[in-house]
């Protein structure tokens, strides 16, 4: 087990979080560790420390989600989520790179040391001798210069009683030769002593430069030495900064797109959506704290705007909850014209996602408009359920007046009576009535002016869903044409069953009037895959299903990089063993002859006989081993986000792919708004901290 992700592997296994970060910070400390010589059990110690440091100092990575932060959690979340930056949720600030070995530190202080002066006593004692020879020497001349001029007299009297001028000229010569022999022994005493000390510096001369050269090297290494110091005291000053600033600096830093985008898509999300609740809180928060209207259609039967209005209501900030439960007290088609009405029933009829429908929605929306004329009273669904049975049977109903009824008895010769249209004016009948069960007569309007409004359907399937879900799609649609709408925010939670092209007509009328549109879709399966990222941003969060995170995988893209695609590894052994023997044998035999004086060969006088044998043997081994490892490198276009990475992903983490400005931006965020009530926030975006 020598590489990064053989340690990945084992520490997925066994720890229990499952976080790929801490996954990732003991793998990199156990392989460091395994680099640096030690063993496989030490290398796992080391990985296992760096887990559990890896958690102590982030305690933001266990921020506690919102149905486990007891009762008052809307009152704990709303002052800090009504304060800026705007956010769709926080990424992690980047874990510090610790290096695996610590930078050295200066050695000690270079010591002088004093190069071996050569011996030179025998020089020293010459000159030594030169001294003294000068000394006696001159020593010597001075006393007999002193004894000269002592008895100069007396000499000279002596020399004149020998004789005349020739003694004198004797006297003179001998003098001057005396005094020169002294000189010369004097200077020739000198001499000596220079040359001892020429001698004595050409022997030091070669000692004396290489003295000076390591003073050189040593003034040189101090300087070096010096330097090295200064930058070290400089490079630990810094990383204690760096390292204080990562102590005391943001560990989350708000994530937003570049500019607003027209469309979100939020694939995936956890069974029970408190991913999907977790997103819309922290980002539906900023949005009303910037002050935005936000819409909620639910169609997950789950609550998942219900902590939204919890915390706008906690922040003093209007909420709205309609639940489609058939005493919600709303009047769905309240405001709405008769041609609108017609249109917008016509399209929930018959709007499914199988086939082309539009002859089913063009009969619909003429016998809707049909009967919708000929009314004098209210409209309620119960009313127009009974007029289509008009239509119908030909008979009246008690939900009618008898002139409405008159009326409507004479458009049945407008309409085919034949066989389909009789169960097409039957499934409206029924399909009218199930909204009748839902939204009875009277209450007040679906869409009012309160900051947060959440519509909430029961979520559990069937026909009586699947029409509330595109009734509401077409009267949101109907409602974003009047004034007020602009700028708002509205988000489908569960938007798969609407069909692609149910949701790209919801997207063209929300961009025509300046709706910012949120879709959540568990599955980007089918035609819904085609529309992913039309408007601009995708928040892709965990899967369940792998083609799900393939798709998603997909979308996210895919990169070039160089991964090792082969290895070879040859192990051999060569073995020779050789050998050889020899043998040889020698005889000589010789001897001499005796010659006679006649020139004849005499009798023998000596004899040799030699015998000679030699073997030689000679034996040999080699042992070779060879090895060779090769590897090759290949430069492969995968996954940037591998899909096991999106199954694997917490529920309320995303990764946030925003094509809206100027190129392709991923982050890898976290929409838990307990992150919040954390230390160490940054208010502003990571791109923008200094």
């Amino acid at each position: 087990m020598n590489t990064s992700a053989d340690w990945r592997r084992y520490f997925a296994d066994i720890l229990v979080s499952g976080d790929t970060a801490e996954v990732g910070a003991a793998a990199a400390a156990a392989a460091a560790a395994e680099r640096r010589g030690a063993n496989r059990a030490a290398a796992a110690a080391a990985g296992k420390d760096a887990a559990r440091q890896h958690r102590r100092p982030v305690r933001y990575a266990t921020a506690p989600p919102m149905a486990n932060m007891g009762g008052d959690w809307p009152q704990q979340l709303a002052p800090r989520l009504f304060a800026p930056p705007a956010r769709w949720g926080w990424e992690a600030a980047p874990l510090p790179v610790v290096a695996e070995t610590a930078p050295p530190a200066p050695t000690a202080r270079p010591v002088w040391i004093e190069p071996q002066r050569p011996d030179s006593s025998a020089l020293y004692q010459a000159r030594s001798k030169a001294i003294s020879r000068v000394v006696w020497r001159t020593a010597f001349t001075v006393v007999a210069a002193f004894a000269f001029t002592t008895y100069q007299l007396v000499i000279e009297q002596n020399v004149d009683q020998l004789g005349g001028n020739s003694a004198h000229s004797v006297y003179k010569v001998v003098l001057i030769v005396i005094a020169g022999l002294f000189a010369l022994g004097v200077l020739r005493a000198v001499a000596g002593v220079r040359y001892a000390n020429r001698n004595i510096r050409g022997f030091e001369q070669p000692y004396l430069i290489t003295r000076a050269a390591e003073q050189d090297r040593h003034r040189e290494a101090l300087r070096h030495w010096e330097d090295a110091v200064r930058r070290h005291t400089e490079d630990a000053a810094t990383a204690a900064r760096a390292a204080a600033q990562r102590a005391n600096g943001p560990l989350w830093y708000p994530v937003h797109p570049a500019p607003d985008p027209t469309r979100v898509d939020v694939f995936g999300g956890d069974p029970r959506r408190h991913g999907w609740a977790s997103l819309l809180v922290t980002f539906g928060t900023a949005l009303l704290a910037a002050g935005r209207r936000i819409t909620v259609l639910d169609f997950t039967g789950q609550q998942v705007g219900d902590g939204l209005a919890r915390v706008a209501e906690a922040a003093g900030t209007g909420a709205r909850v309609v639940r489609l439960n058939g005493s919600a007290g709303v009047d769905l088609i309240a405001g709405l014209g008769p041609r609108d009405l017609a249109a917008s029933l016509g399209h929930a009829l018959t709007s499914r996602p199988d086939g082309d429908h539009r002859e089913e929605r063009a009969f619909a929306t003429d016998v809707l408009r049909r009967v919708l004329d000929s009314l004098t009273g209210p409209v309620t669904f119960a009313r127009l359920a009974a007029g289509v049975r008009v239509l119908r049977q030909g008979a009246g109903d008690d939900e009618l007046t008898e002139a409405e009824t008159s009326a409507l008895t004479a458009h049945i010769g407008d309409i085919d009576q034949n066989e389909w249209t009789t169960r097409q004016l039957r499934f409206y009948t029924s399909q009218l009535g199930l909204l009748h069960e839902l939204a009875p007569a009277g209450g007040s309007p679906l869409w009012t002016h309160d900051p947060v409004a959440l519509v909430e359907t029961d979520g559990v399937g069937g026909d009586r869903t699947e029409l509330v879900e595109r009734l509401l799609v077409q009267l949101v649609q109907r409602a974003m044409t009047t004034p007020g709408w602009a700028g708002r925010c509205l988000v489908v939670a569960g938007a798969d069953s609407l069909g692609a092209a149910t949701l790209q007509s919801l997207s063209e009328h929300a961009r025509l009037a300046g709706v910012w549109l949120v879709l959540m879709i568990d599955q980007p399966q089918g035609d819904l895959e085609k529309t992913a990222g039309t408007g601009g941003m995708v928040c892709v969060m965990k899967m369940y299903n792998h083609r799900d995170a393939n798709i998603a995988a997909e979308f996210i893209g895919k990169g070039h990089k160089f991964v090792v695609s082969q290895v070879t590894r040859q192990v051999g052994t060569t073995f020779t063993d050789g050998g050889g023997d020899s043998f040889a044998a020698t005889t000589n035999q010789g001897g001499n002859l005796k010659q006679r004086r006649s020139g004849t060969p005499g009798r023998p006088v000596g004899l040799s006989d030699s015998r000679g044998h030699t073997w030689t043997g000679t034996r040999n081994w080699s042992n070779a081993d060879n090895l060779s490892t090769s590897t090759v490198t290949g430069r492969v276009y995968e996954f940037i986000v591998d899909p096991q990475e999106i199954l694997g992903m917490p529920e309320t983490s995303f990764i946030l792919v925003d094509n809206s400005g100027h190129g392709r931006r991923m982050v890898l965020a976290d929409a838990n708004p307990g992150i919040c009530l954390l230390d160490r926030v940054s208010a502003i975006p990571a791109a923008h901290h200094a």
